[in-house]
């Protein structure tokens, strides 16, 4: 197949994980010209990054994101002709809380990371409050990855190491000719699923470099705030047998694009610490 016509079909495939992973490529993009928060609707052409209302909230102000610059600002990620899933700061059962409201929709809250040199993520903190699961959609398959929770963490590294399959360069160039970025080297999703059991590592189904974890699985702990503790450079080399680079995003994601649910999640402060690689 040639090139042209293979960037087509994944364009009309593309799933809202590739989606997500287009977020993280451009997620250093500066904001709106006229730096005001803004949607977009089904009929703009062009994704976007808009940045959030959350600055000084006490969701923002109880984060501990090491990696993060001073300036570095929380942004919206838009998608084309994709309605917005809503992200909002508030209290929420006892805690600062991101409310995330998905409503056949999809779009990300993200953050671009600049860790120093030699610096990896190490331990990442946080938690949800999520009160139903949609229980109609399957992560390993294609049209049908959508998840009321998850965080996406996207890594750096050589995409000429060999790691990279055909497939996921073409995926880049259309990343790079839809968000003007190419994808990041590699990235993995913390989820909440209603089939896998937890522990799972699920690939996505239309790249390698998206690796899917799931940290709870089933009904058990619905309504009510659930912490968790993660060793990234553990979960990395886990997910892809190798030594993870230097994490360059993170991003929030609820999204029912491809089942048109309604879904609801609270996200809980974030704690992300670095360190130099042990070893």
């Amino acid at each position: 197949m040639h090139t042209s016509a293979m960037l087509a079909r994944l364009a009309r495939a593309s799933s809202s994980a590739v989606l997500a992973l287009w977020l993280a490529a451009c997620a250093s993009t500066p904001p709106s010209a006229d730096g005001k928060p803004d949607e977009l609707t089904r009929e703009d052409p062009q994704p976007a990054l808009r940045p959030m209302a959350i600055d000084g909230t006490a969701w923002q102000t109880s984060n501990h994101i090491e990696g993060a610059g001073p300036a570095a600002q929380w942004q919206h990620q838009l998608f084309v002709k994709r309605r917005p899933t809503l992200y909002q700061a508030m209290e929420y059962e006892g805690r600062p809380a991101i409310k995330a409201l998905a409503e056949g929709s999809n779009s990300t809250l993200s953050l671009a990371l600049n860790p120093q040199p030699g610096e990896l993520a190490q331990r990442f903190r946080f938690s949800w409050f999520v009160p139903a699961l949609n229980t109609g959609f399957d992560l390993s398959k294609k049209g049908t990855d959508d998840a009321v929770a998850r965080l996406v963490l996207s890594f750096s590294g050589d995409r000429f190491n060999g790691k990279w399959a055909a497939r996921d360069h073409l995926v880049s160039e259309l990343s790079s000719l839809i968000a003007g970025k190419p994808l990041p080297y590699a990235s993995i999703m913390y989820v909440w699923d209603s089939r896998y059991p937890a522990g799972s590592v699920i690939p996505n189904p239309y790249t390698d470099r998206i690796r899917q974890i799931v940290v709870e699985s089933g009904p058990q702990r619905l309504n009510q705030w659930v912490d968790f503790e993660r060793d990234v450079e553990a979960d990395f080399r886990m997910a892809f047998g190798e030594e993870p680079g230097a994490m360059v995003g993170l991003s929030l994601m609820t999204d029912s694009n491809n089942s048109g649910a309604s879904v609801t999640a609270w996200y809980g402060p974030i704690d992300l610490t670095l360190s130099t690689p042990s070893h």
